[in-house]
């Protein structure tokens, strides 16, 4: 079965093609403000250089936030749009978790973490469990000061983390560790992870898929500042 991935939650577009849960290929087209514009073309270009049509996919997966609020909505559309005009399964799967999932092999607890605004921070916590990350806390938002974990283990933070963010993580956890590559957008792994949705039979409702942004706890935050 092949499953169309669609991650346009920050700065990269990225497009993955999966059969099974196996790659076929990956786009990721790393230019800023121009995923209105590109996305179609990147998923043709996919399609093209991997000898499939549209009427190949099985099912279709979009990285549903929380992220940028204009990006979100954008995949979510368009992948929304190719589920239901070819009638396959679609399936949301949280921006959070697809980060957490380039932890995976490196026996560390994991932090996936992505910018929200200000200086506030998406966040969340997993484990790995027999070679599946599992996650153990709530999607949280905050600043860097409220990201507090027990462990004596070296925590692996994967997601969108630039060098300022990486000097502030390294600040406040000496058991920090990181990958070279600081985003981790992958519309691979989102394509992956909806497989295994669609192999549970864990399917999305198309018409009330709605982005998963976390603004609302945001706002109640800072109203108790």
């Amino acid at each position: 079965m092949k499953v169309l991935g669609i991650e346009t939650s920050g700065r990269i577009c990225s497009i993955g093609l999966t059969d099974d849960d196996k790659l076929i290929a990956e786009l990721k087209i790393n230019i800023p403000n121009v995923h209105s514009e590109k996305l179609f073309q990147g998923v043709e270009v996919l399609l093209k250089i991997t000898s499939l049509s549209m009427d190949d996919l099985s099912g279709v997966a979009v990285s549903s936030g929380p992220g940028s609020f204009t990006g979100l909505r954008i995949g979510l559309s368009a992948g929304k749009g190719i589920a239901y005009g070819l009638d396959v399964p679609f399936f949301l799967i949280p921006t959070l978790d697809v980060y957490a999932n380039f932890g995976l092999g490196f026996g560390r607890d994991i932090c996936s973490i992505i910018p929200s605004i200000r200086e506030d921070y998406f966040f969340s916590f997993y484990k790995e469990k027999k070679g599946m990350i599992k996650r153990i806390s709530d999607y949280i938002i905050g600043r860097i000061g409220k990201i507090e974990y027990d462990s004596d283990s070296e925590l692996f933070f994967s997601g969108i983390i630039d060098e300022k963010l990486k000097s502030k993580l390294i600040k406040s956890f000496s058991n920090a560790f990181f990958k070279s590559e600081f985003d981790f957008s992958g519309g691979y792994i989102v394509a992956r992870m909806g497989y295994e949705k669609m192999c549970e039979n864990k399917k999305d409702d198309i018409e009330n898929s709605v982005p998963l942004y976390l603004r609302d706890f945001d706002v109640k935050m800072k109203k108790n500042l």
